[in-house]
């Protein structure tokens, strides 16, 4: 945050000083008292579970010296002498009034990533791109909503050449208000899925909604997307910047990779499913680019990315080797090795239970399906689904095309987790009963006892063999992978 006073404060925000000085700094913002510091501006928010007033004695002994509290239920007097209290309606709309006026001080590029599946590799292969050259801010874990995009904003500081602002939705308009405090200059849809559709109720509204985005530029700002996306003509038209495209050879028509900026073709996979690709830029360059992340879906998140970096002036060679750099979020395609079975050896887990949606299933999969096995001689492919949720009325469908996408990349077995997926593979195992249906199924396990599906696997599973666990975050997948591996990430 820059150096603001606790009059320009509480100007901004609305509110009134009733404790200390008015002439107090804070050059740093936080809502967890842990985190406060010396010289700190302490916003007392009141979460579902925790209320930051029964925390502000904490967050002044550690130095805070200015606070936003909406409730006045506490003795204040004992706090004066050091912090200056500001009093506001609400300290959520406070900090998104604090984070737009210290976006008007900004003179660098705020670049604002959305889409149902994507946003966060897209945000780290980004950020990696630019730091080969820039100072760069950027969302941090799941901080992409009405409070994470203000405090990302807030953690700016007088040197920043770049911030990289992850934006979240569950509904329309919500887009809408996180571009509204953030005014974009620079904006990236890496994809449209179905994440959220029980609430949007469609694709094209959840179109509409992720492009709020695009029609919150105006036409000296600049947009990023993959030439193959659904919608296209729509964002196109409802975007009055120029949009910049990306292409893969291999699934788009040559008409779209013509067009592109950027496009690549894949030329293969290593061990762990990290594809390497040639990269042709639309001056005619071409560049090779190994990622460090699985999966053909992560060559195109690091195109836009590499667009990005472009059009800020980055040389293609430098922002290439920092995308090289890096490695899986947390609990995204994330490596470790089996390690708790005495018979079990080579065996590893792509661990990708952050989220799930019908898109980043298929991409998920797909990844398993090319990455190569510990012992091909005895080890087998096997992906434990748990249900993807906020389907609604979709969740039949989509749930079953998971299952059936699996035996066509041949995945050798397939367990599943929760009511969706036991739904799921009831269905299909009727239709191969009575004939309907006879070829690429894969060998199925429903189960909705997390510990029975633990020990099933635990008997059945062989050296050499390679695991993926994709599920939503409320199906707490992770579980499986604590009970096979103590020893974190995989070395290899």
């Amino acid at each position: 945050m820059f150096d603001f006073t606790a009059e320009c404060i509480a100007k901004v925000c609305s509110g009134k000083i009733i404790a200390g000085t008015s002439d107090r700094i804070a050059q740093s913002c936080c809502i967890d008292s842990r985190q406060a510091e010396q010289g700190s501006l302490f916003a007392a928010f009141v979460g579902k579970q925790v209320d930051g007033h029964d925390y502000l004695a904490s967050a002044v002994e550690k130095g805070a010296s200015v606070a936003l509290i909406s409730r006045t239920d506490h003795d204040l007097a004992p706090f004066a002498a050091s912090t200056t209290i500001i009093l506001v309606e609400d300290v959520l709309t406070a900090l998104q009034d604090l984070a737009k006026y210290q976006r008007s001080l900004l003179n660098c590029p705020v670049i604002g990533i959305t889409g149902s599946s994507g946003k966060t590799s897209t945000k780290e292969l980004l950020k990696g791109a630019l730091e080969t050259t820039l100072k760069v801010i950027a969302t941090e874990g799941n901080y992409n909503n009405e409070l994470g995009v203000p405090l990302t904003l807030l953690r700016v500081k007088q040197d920043t050449e770049a911030v990289i602002l992850e934006m979240g939705m569950r509904g329309l308009g919500q887009i809408t208000e996180l571009t509204d405090i953030a005014s974009p200059s620079m904006s990236i849809i890496t994809t449209i899925g179905d994440a959220h559709i029980e609430m949007l109720g469609s694709r094209k509204n959840i179109a509409q909604a992720k492009g709020e985005i695009f029609e919150a530029l105006s036409s000296e700002r600049l947009a990023f997307m993959p030439a193959k996306i659904d919608f296209a003509d729509y964002l196109h038209r409802v975007c009055k910047a120029p949009i910049f495209t990306v292409a893969l050879e291999d699934s788009i028509c040559a008409l779209q990779q013509s067009k592109a900026s950027i496009s690549a073709h894949i030329t293969g996979f290593d061990a762990q499913g990290n594809a390497t690709a040639v990269v042709l830029s639309s001056l005619g360059h071409e560049l090779d680019m190994k990622l460090a992340i699985p999966g053909e879906h992560s060559i195109q998140n690091a195109l836009l990315a590499l667009a990005v970096a472009k059009a800020l002036g980055i040389d293609e060679a430098a922002a290439i080797k920092g995308i090289e750099g890096v490695q899986p979020a947390e609990m995204r395609m994330q490596r470790a090795l089996v390690n708790t079975l005495a018979d079990i050896q080579d065996t590893s887990i792509l661990v990708d239970c952050y989220n799930a949606n019908p898109e980043s299933t298929a991409v998920s999969l797909k990844t398993l399906a090319v990455s190569e096995l510990g012992d091909a001689r005895t080890g087998i492919r096997i992906a434990i689904l748990g249900d993807m949720l906020e389907m609604g009325e979709h969740s039949a469908r989509v749930h079953k095309e998971m299952l059936l996408l699996a035996g066509l990349l041949n995945i050798t077995l397939v367990y599943t987790f929760g009511p969706a997926y036991s739904l799921a593979t009831q269905d299909v195992l009727r239709e191969l009963s009575a004939g309907l249906s006879t070829e690429n199924i894969p060998e199925l396990r429903s189960f909705t006892d997390m510990d029975l599906l633990i020990k099933s696997l635990a008997g059945e599973l062989t050296s050499g063999s390679l695991i993926l666990i994709k599920g939503s975050r409320g199906m707490q997948l992770e579980r499986i992978k604590e009970a096979l591996s103590i020893e974190g990430d995989c070395p290899c």
